[in-house]
């Protein structure tokens, strides 16, 4: 019976520990920041660009879609279309919306991604996080690319969701990928209507691939 009793307090000791582990690597996941997370994303993003790995040309493609995959995690695209559509999304069907998504979450990669490299080189700081003290679930991290002794500013946007926080727009040298688009894409649809919209995203798309090959 001793032997029994010493058994079950070993088997208790050890779920003790590993709960108490388990706890402690979920909070510190949980508790990571705004800028942490965001710091988290870029500095792998930055990582695989400077992979010497990817330098070969024909390696260019491969290390695109590995950069994408990093994007995708960090960036809500469905979000970021309903900002930039407005009060169109809520005119469009489900396969409407989710085809709209799927391009111009494309479009926003091409966008940031081409931005990004351009300053694989360079050194990133981030001066500031300013959360929102009232909702505690939005926050803005500014972010500055130190580029011959000039810093270009690069700001994200994010709401929470379940301890991570996600982008919804991105500042680029002060201009609003969202806001930019939006004004762009209402302009069109009042022009040549949605499918005007659809067929000029494709063309840009196209001409995007044709530029990189």
């Amino acid at each position: 019976m001793q032997v029994s009793r010493s058994i079950v307090g070993q088997v208790v000791a050890i779920i003790i520990v590993f709960i108490m582990i388990t706890l402690a690597t979920g909070a510190g996941a949980v508790n990571m920041g705004p800028m942490e997370q965001i710091r988290e994303t870029v500095d792998r993003i930055l990582t695989i660009m400077r992979d010497e790995s990817f330098s070969a040309p024909e390696k260019k493609e491969e290390r695109r879609n590995v950069i994408m995959a990093e994007v995708e995690k960090r960036f809500d695209f469905r979000e970021m279309s309903k900002r930039t559509l407005a009060r169109n999304w809520k005119e469009r069907t489900a396969a409407e919306q989710e085809e709209f998504q799927k391009l111009f979450s494309e479009l926003l990669k091409n966008t940031y991604i081409g931005r990004v490299e351009a300053y694989s080189d360079e050194q990133v700081v981030y001066p500031k996080v300013l959360l929102d003290e009232k909702s505690g679930d939005r926050a803005v991290v500014y972010s500055n690319v130190v580029k011959n002794n000039q810093e270009i500013p690069i700001n994200y946007k994010l709401y929470l969701n379940n301890g991570e926080w996600f982008v919804y727009d991105v500042d680029i040298e002060g201009v609003s990928l969202v806001r930019n688009y939006r004004t762009e894409f209402t302009r069109v649809i009042s022009k040549e209507k949605y499918p005007g919209l659809i067929r000029r995203i494709k063309e840009k798309l196209e001409k995007n691939e044709e530029a990189r090959q």
